[in-house]
């Protein structure tokens, strides 16, 4: 059983992945005391950031004394600390549930319809297959708004994600073994800037394909996981 520091420091870790998922900026020891109450100082909290800094989920951007996760951190959240967000997913699935009606009507141009409202829910690009070689996306200009690709070189990044679009959605299709997969930062064929959620589909009137979320590393997977999940299972009643 975890003791009440290991837990504690686990609670600090989520705690720096929200803040920084919603912020965009270093978390530091007195944002986490002032905003979560865990009982202690913010010396202990900075003890806790230490320790979470020397096991690899955290770094320190040599311009802030805040954190930030890395790589390594967020693959941590997303295997351990994950919650399925029942009430704001119970929300866009309804937003979702006339998009996912049309799929029932006019496959290819409803798809693009169907990726932009995920885009609009979601707030990163979407991207579907249609089977065989079909692909839409949508979204991109909320990739390109995010914070971490101001930029100039991250910028012309996400030019070559696009120009090889379809190449990388193949690319990440062949990597994720399973029905569904989370890839992050250099694990991900988009490039280690990104992440992305991706789970295939098999529905009665459109065949197999995939269904994907494409943002930073610094995405919200609770949200979009769980998202992904649900969009998975309404395609396969259409």
């Amino acid at each position: 059983m975890p003791g009440a520091a290991e837990k504690r420091r686990d609670q600090v870790f989520r705690a720096i992945v929200r803040e920084y998922l919603r912020t965009a900026e270093p978390v530091g020891s007195e944002t986490v005391f002032s905003k979560y109450h865990f009982g202690v100082s913010p010396a202990t909290i900075r003890n806790d950031m230490v320790e979470l800094e020397v096991a690899g989920l955290l770094e320190q951007p040599h311009t802030s004394a805040g954190r930030i996760p890395t790589e390594r951190g967020y693959r941590f959240y997303v295997k351990t600390m994950m919650r399925v967000e029942d009430e704001r997913l119970e929300r866009e699935a309804r937003q979702l549930f006339s998009a996912v009606e049309s799929l029932r009507r006019e496959a290819e141009t409803a798809a693009k319809e169907f990726t932009r409202t995920v885009a609009a829910l979601t707030e990163e690009t979407v991207y579907m297959s249609l089977g065989g070689n079909r692909k839409v996306f949508a979204g991109v200009t909320y990739l390109v708004k995010k914070p971490e690709f101001r930029e100039e070189e991250l910028f012309l990044e996400i030019s070559g994600v696009l120009d090889d679009f379809d190449h990388l959605v193949d690319a990440v299709s062949q990597k994720v073994d399973q029905d569904f997969g989370v890839l992050i930062g250099s694990e991900n064929p988009f490039g280690e800037p990104f992440s992305t959620v991706m789970a295939r589909y098999e529905a009665p009137r459109l065949g197999e394909g995939v269904i994907g979320i494409l943002g930073p590393q610094r995405m919200d997977y609770d949200a979009n996981v769980s998202l992904v999940r649900r969009i998975r299972e309404l395609l396969s009643e259409i």
